[in-house]
C-alpha cells in the first residue's frame, strides 16, 4: 500500500472504532411519563430511564508514517 500524498510504503493500518449513544427525546420522556402517571405504576417509568442505545461502527484507516496522512482503506 502507498501513501497517495508522499508515495511512501511506510503505511500502517489500524481499526479506528467510534461509538455513540442515543437517548430518548424529549416527547418519548413525556409519552413514559403519561403512561406512568395514568396506569399509577413504576413498572413502565423504569425502562424509560434506563433505556437508551448504543451503536458502533469499525473501519480501517491507513496511517502514513512519513508525512501523517490518514484516509479510509
Amino acid at each position: 500500500m502507498t501513501c497517495p500524498r508522499c508515495s511512501s510504503e511506510n503505511v500502517a493500518v489500524h481499526p479506528v472504532t467510534k461509538t455513540w449513544t442515543k437517548h430518548r427525546g424529549c416527547f418519548g420522556w413525556l409519552g413514559w411519563i403519561f403512561l406512568a402517571i395514568i396506569t399509577c405504576g413504576l413498572i413502565l417509568i423504569i425502562p424509560a430511564i434506563t433505556n437508551s442505545r448504543t451503536k458502533s461502527k469499525t473501519r480501517l484507516m491507513g496511517v502514513c508514517q512519513n508525512c501523517g496522512k490518514s484516509w479510509r482503506v
